[in-house]
């Protein structure tokens, strides 16, 4: 009895946080499942080919959307989260972000006009040039927001939504090889659309009516998310790097079944993001009135993630053939012993935000970059080493053994720092 009333006692006091991540789930669950059901849309209407082209072009947006969120997926949601209840600050933080975004937005439309007219860029212009609706609709993108406030059920029906819309738009308008350049564009528009009216609601709402750019948190802005942002970039060309590699062999049918195992870990690391975006809004609160809370709360939560995680691993492993059918309607021997390959890869990656976490509450993100940096060259060398030894039944292993290689680099520096590593159970 006295075990249930405590246990009962614990889900009250962290219900709030529950609903959040169920909440975040959700969100994530609705966008893996948008992409689970447009692979197999996709490659019976366009090809492997045209699929391939779509998922660098994809790639691409990634990485520009990264540059232009400039850190705000992180900072903004620390820094909403701490002055939720100071409207001006609250309005300053919004606005200052938002000019810096569309600024780099401009600028990155202008940047791919000039590779055009340099010749730097031919092949993939078309679709590259499509894939600024999906650069647009990060630009839009209020997640911070409602994160930081942790008020998310409006976010999450818009999001499912557009995301619904987005299925329909490509089913309706894509027919041919050449209608491919459309995908990306036509799931940018939906969500852009469906931004634009929750930054409309949070303005109204919350009454961000102050509509100035704070200069003292536009300097501080820029110049401490400079690494976070450079880690960000880093992070994601160490999963796009290898994925334009392939591309670059002129292996359609390869490319295809890189592409479905890139899909699963992208999958998983949208999970754990958010995992993370729960965690961070309270580890900051927690943080910055006790440290040794968060400690505590830390140790708990890397015992759950080595439980559900080393789950997860297994399943990969059994059931590898059977979720490739599910996903593409197709037995696919290469793609199966790719996705068993990147089993460790999701219980490394959630360790790991935790001490990313640590990090970030510490504000070491110059730490943050320059691990980003060497797991970058890693990756490059990596991607080098397997392409010349001309195995491609080994190519599904680069996602687990730049993960693997984070480890010690976390372990490192989080020393230097101060911080207590997580890198097993505790």
């Amino acid at each position: 009895m006295h075990a249930y009333k405590t246990y009962s006692s614990l889900i009250k006091r962290n219900l709030s946080a529950i609903f959040n991540f169920v909440h975040l789930s959700f969100i994530q669950a609705a966008n893996v499942l948008t992409q689970i059901i447009l692979i197999p849309v996709i490659t019976r209407i366009v090809g492997l080919s045209s699929f391939g082209q779509i998922m660098v072009a994809t790639s691409y947006a990634a990485l520009v959307s990264i540059l232009i969120n400039y850190g705000s997926n992180q900072s903004g949601v620390k820094d909403i989260a701490l002055y939720k209840d100071q409207p001006s600050k609250r309005s300053a933080i919004f606005y200052s972000i938002y000019f810096v975004r569309i600024v780099l937005f401009l600028l990155s439309i202008l940047s791919l006009f000039l590779l055009k007219q340099t010749g730097v860029i031919t092949a993939m212009y078309d679709h590259l040039l499509f894939a600024n609706m999906l650069i647009l609709s990060e630009t839009l993108n209020p997640f911070f927001f409602f994160v930081g406030l942790q008020k998310l059920f409006l976010y999450n029906i818009v999001t499912l939504i557009t995301r619904t819309l987005a299925i329909l738009l490509v089913i309706l308008f894509v027919h041919t090889p050449e209608d491919s350049i459309w995908v990306n564009f036509l799931l940018g528009l939906s969500s852009s659309v469906g931004y634009l009216f929750l930054c409309i609601f949070l303005i109204s709402r919350f009454r961000l009516t102050d509509y100035k750019v704070s200069a003292s948190f536009l300097k501080k802005y820029v110049q401490q998310n400079f690494y976070l942002t450079g880690n960000n970039i880093c992070v994601q060309l160490q999963q796009s790097f290898f994925l334009f590699t392939v591309s670059a062999m002129d292996n359609p049918l390869l490319l295809g079944a890189y592409s479905l195992c890139d899909k699963f870990v992208w999958s998983f690391r949208m999970l754990i993001i958010s995992f993370f975006n729960v965690v961070y809004p309270r580890a900051s609160i927690v943080y910055n009135e006790n440290p040794t809370a968060w400690m505590q709360l830390r140790k708990k939560l890397s015992s759950m993630l080595w439980v559900v995680f080393l789950t997860i691993a297994l399943l990969l492993i059994l059931f590898a053939d059977q979720l490739v059918w599910l996903v593409t309607g197709t037995s696919n021997p290469l793609s199966a012993s790719f996705i068993q390959a990147i089993c460790i890869v999701p219980l490394i990656a959630a360790l790991n935000s935790l001490n990313v976490t640590d990090l970030l509450l510490r504000n070491r993100y110059q730490a943050i970059f320059k691990i980003a940096l060497i797991l970058l060259a890693l990756s490059v060398i990596i991607s080098l080493l397997l392409t010349q030894w001309g195995d491609t039944s080994l190519f599904g292993f680069f996602p687990a053994l730049t993960e693997i290689f984070s480890i010690p680099l976390y372990l490192y520096f989080i020393r230097q720092s101060g911080v207590p590593a997580v890198s097993k159970a505790e």
